[in-house]
């Protein structure tokens, strides 16, 4: 055998066995890219749908916290009624407990007010205050 036919032999041999293994690398290579390709697109999807849920979560928030805060003003500001209320009869619950304890267990017993108002000295508002809180409790 001639080195010319030795070179001959290895050239097809090499063409034969190594395009073969080339294309299978290739094959992989490029199959592992498209995976990638596809597991990427799918954490951008995840991370565009996590930022709404953030988004929506801190709006919800806000809106919680707006709403809760407006309660408490409410709230604040029937205490203070109730409060100027007591005080604009010259009696508070702290000057007066005997009278506003008459009047809560009057109001449960189902009472009217007018007589309350006779009874304890307190005055009507106030009267009718405790009557909406605490009238017809039995």
């Amino acid at each position: 055998m001639s080195v010319a036919d030795f070179f001959i032999i290895c050239a097809i041999s090499l063409v034969f066995s190594g395009l073969p293994a080339a294309a299978a690398i290739y094959y992989v290579y490029r199959k592992n890219a498209l995976h990638q390709s596809s597991t990427q697109a799918k954490l951008d999807e995840l991370s565009d749908r996590l930022a709404t849920i953030d988004s929506s979560v801190v709006r919800s928030s806000i809106a919680l916290e707006g709403s809760f805060t407006e309660t408490i003003r409410k709230v604040q500001a029937e205490i203070k009624s109730l409060e100027i209320v007591f005080r604009g009869a010259g009696q508070t619950t702290r000057e007066n407990p005997e009278s506003v304890d008459a009047a809560i267990r009057l109001a449960r017993e189902g009472v009217s007010s007018d007589l309350i108002v006779a009874k304890t000295g307190l005055p009507v508002h106030a009267v009718e205050s405790i009557i909406s809180l605490h009238g017809g409790l039995r």
